[in-house]
């Protein structure tokens, strides 16, 4: 299926391949083609996107590339086609898409996935790839990768609040105990930052435990993924 190689070839997602193809902007040898459900041979037919040759994708290239991104503020993990907030992370690698289309002319450069995401205020460690499969892997709460974050409040956090956090709470109706939560403060840290670790990873799943405790977030900052650490 059409639809589907676009996918592998980390063109879209299935669903945006559709969308590519519906559009009248999917080629097979040279003939417009808005089936998705048509049948391609990847070692013979040349699959074209906008004019460009995407036999190649993460494909073309043997070996994936993995990215480790400290994460500005402001910036959205969403493709340009899914945001409506503006920038996202995917902007920061203009360069490394130039550098592939100058090394590979006529061909689009691989899909990039992010491992997770981290919301438009949240700075810090990101990691993307272009292996879908280990992204999903690393991603996935059944892998149990840590994730550290450093909680910045407005305030001191008191004993109460702090406690409160290590207990857990529910988030998108689920219930999640960080595996970490402690006071940077007690080891001569700044008073008003807090270690947490998690292993979930659901949305805004800090903010959430903080929020529930009663403290007030300045700022969030992941930094540390696995054995990856900013």
């Amino acid at each position: 299926r059409l639809s589907k190689a676009l996918a592998s070839l980390g063109v879209a997602s299935r669903r945006g391949a559709d969308d590519l193809i519906f559009g009248g902007r999917v080629k097979v040898n040279g003939e417009t083609v808005t089936a998705p459900q048509t049948k391609v041979n990847l070692n013979a037919d040349v699959v074209m996107v906008d004019g460009k040759i995407v036999e190649g994708g993460v494909n073309f290239v043997k070996e994936h590339a993995y990215f480790m991104l400290n994460k500005p503020k402001g910036f959205v993990c969403s493709t340009k086609s899914n945001s409506a907030q503006g920038k996202t992370v995917y902007d920061l690698f203009e360069q490394w898409r130039d550098e592939f289309k100058a090394a590979y002319p006529g061909k689009l450069p691989p899909r990039l996935f992010t491992v997770g995401r981290l919301d438009v205020a949240t700075t810090g460690l990101l990691l993307l790839t272009t292996d879908g499969d280990w992204s999903q892997r690393v991603a996935h709460p059944s892998s149990e990768v840590v994730k550290q974050y450093v909680v910045t409040a407005n305030n001191k956090p008191t004993r109460a609040q702090i406690a409160a956090m290590a207990k857990g709470t529910e988030v998108d109706g689920a219930r999640v105990v960080p595996v970490r939560v402690e006071s940077m403060g007690a080891d001569g840290g700044p008073a008003n930052r807090i270690l947490v670790e998690v292993v979930d990873g659901r949305n805004r799943e800090v903010r959430v435990l903080c929020a529930d405790a009663g403290v007030d977030v300045k700022n969030l900052k992941r930094t540390r993924v696995g054995g990856l650490r900013m």
